[in-house]
């Protein structure tokens, strides 16, 4: 497998990268975890040079470390060093978060892995039911976990999208605004889980509130002067470009995107400002022309880096510039 693209499991097509271990649909968080390569487990340990400092024997700070699994020649491997505050959440917790609407088959894992020797896992878990924007043009719907061993990084929950026709990944915020629901590694931390839990209570109405937004944005025509004040607000000039009334590359880029690209060119989409989120967002999926990448930087960019923030500030701009377009 590729460099840091450590282990992957997959129900449906084969994932972009051609990688992974395929599992039927339906199986248990046990079997996923089992099949993705994660039924491993990380454990602290005083890091090297670390001082003891206090009664209780804890030390300033500590290594992760993951732990051999039974039965393997594999030896521990360093992940991350933390302060004594940090509380780790194994991969079979992390899963578990599922159990719930999986068991109830609200949802089913479609994917899951781990990027490096362990030190990002991630879950997704898919929505049975899919959201049509126009005749033709439909949504699946999906909640995103992802959990860092290196302790650089939260438990991390997402609403996310993955339009059909091109399997863009769409991010989506709450209603107050917030990325995801984020729970910190600390001694509050099974508190914390409780509380996210709870939060499943509030999918539905999010992602309908989504599917209301992008039928809103398929209505918006982009007449006269409106692909470039959309691109300025998502992806603004410098104030050199702005003096010097130069369009940045990127915007060319998008515009010949939103103009010829086949699936955004369908009836219903053509020519609106859904079309011209989704230049941005397969932009930012697929067409970034900056360097090439490795299938392990591709995904920490799109999902959970700088790419999954430009996705989510595009649609947030579109909302708001919808709500003053006829």
């Amino acid at each position: 497998m590729p460099a840091n693209v450590q282990t992957i499991a997959y129900y449906g097509d084969v994932p972009w990268h051609g990688l992974g271990t395929k599992v039927p649909k339906g199986v248990t968080a046990e079997q996923m975890i089992r099949a993705a390569g994660l039924d491993w487990e990380v454990a602290l340990r005083p890091a090297r040079g670390a001082r003891e400092i206090n009664r209780k024997g804890e030390f300033s700070r500590y290594e992760v470390v993951r732990l051999p699994r039974l039965k393997t020649k594999e030896t521990e491997v360093l992940l991350g060093v933390v302060s004594r505050r940090y509380m780790p959440l194994q991969n079979v917790e992390a899963f578990e978060f599922f159990n719930p609407i999986v068991g109830d088959k609200k949802a089913y894992f479609e994917t899951a892995g781990a990027l490096g020797e362990g030190e990002r896992i991630w879950v997704m878990a898919k929505m049975p039911e899919a959201m049509e924007i126009v005749r033709g043009d439909e949504c699946f719907k999906y909640l995103l976990l992802s959990n860092t061993h290196s302790g650089d990084g939260s438990v991390i929950v997402k609403f996310t999208a993955v339009r059909v026709v091109c399997q863009n990944t769409l991010m989506m915020a709450m209603e107050d605004g917030q990325k995801a629901y984020r729970v910190r590694h600390s001694k509050q931390m099974q508190f914390k889980l409780e509380e996210l839990r709870k939060f499943l209570a509030i999918t539905q109405d999010v992602f309908q509130k989504a599917e209301e937004s992008f039928r809103r944005l398929a209505r918006i025509q982009m007449i006269h002067d409106r692909l470039e004040h959309y691109f300025e607000a998502v992806f603004s000039r410098t104030e050199a470009q702005k003096k010097k009334d130069e369009k940045p590359e990127r915007w060319g880029f998008l515009r010949k995107m939103f103009e010829s690209q086949p699936d955004l060119q369908l009836p219903g989409v053509r020519g609106t400002l859904w079309g011209a989120f989704n230049a941005i967002t397969r932009f930012e999926d697929y067409k970034q022309p900056k360097q090439e990448e490795q299938p392990e930087q591709r995904l920490e960019r799109t999902w959970f880096g700088g790419g999954a923030d430009t996705k989510l500030r595009a649609l947030e701009k579109a909302k708001e510039l919808a709500a003053t377009w006829n």
